[in-house]
């Protein structure tokens, strides 16, 4: 180790409290201990929340959404005529029509995310009442699992910074007791002096 590389590290050990320095209490080391036992913690549970919560909400999701898919039908439809697209939502309004198995013309009022024209096809969905409906969102279920996790994390960061910050509150106070008795006893011994 060079002399440049001893220099960091000791003063790295003096910034989060671990040297030898008397002036160091008792308490001043068990908080850092403590905050590094809650990193460790919170190390570990990022991990194990993301594997177990993460995973078990995105594949409940993913067979959510691969059961309503099911459920759904997939026709294409000419689009007969279009109606003027509002400025303010990215939304074209539109007739279209399709034939069903039997041979039978629907026609009915969809909202297009595209600009359509008549005589175009578009891709709909149709529930079991041969309704349109809007498709099942394929990123449902990882914006879902992505949230829960999030939720999750934050929740852990509360609770160990929590407990961090009333532990430090009560060792702060201890300190402040300490501080005050060992006042008093250099008052006694110094005010005999005089």
């Amino acid at each position: 180790m060079t002399t440049e590389s001893v220099n960091i590290y000791r003063r790295t050990c003096r910034r989060v409290g671990l040297d030898r320095n008397p002036m160091r209490r008792r308490e001043d080391r068990v908080q850092t201990l403590v905050a590094a036992a809650l990193t460790l913690v919170f190390l570990i549970a990022v991990p194990v929340l993301v594997m177990s919560v993460g995973a078990r909400v995105y594949h409940t999701e993913t067979a959510a959404v691969q059961a309503e898919t099911a459920k759904l039908q997939q026709v294409e439809a000419t689009v007969t005529a279009t109606g003027k697209a509002p400025l303010y939502a990215p939304i074209m309004p539109a007739k279209v029509e399709w034939k069903d198995a039997d041979g039978v013309i629907h026609t009915d009022d969809y909202q297009s995310t595209t600009v359509v024209e008549p005589g175009s096809t578009v891709t709909i969905w149709l529930n079991g009442a041969g309704r349109i409906v809007e498709p099942p969102s394929p990123d449902q279920a990882l914006s879902k699992a992505v949230l829960l996790t999030s939720g999750a994390l934050l929740g852990v960061v509360l609770a160990l910074v929590g407990c961090y910050f009333a532990l430090r509150r009560a060792l702060d106070r201890r300190r402040l007791r300490m501080w005050e008795m060992e006042w008093a006893t250099v008052d006694l011994r110094w005010g005999s002096h005089s």
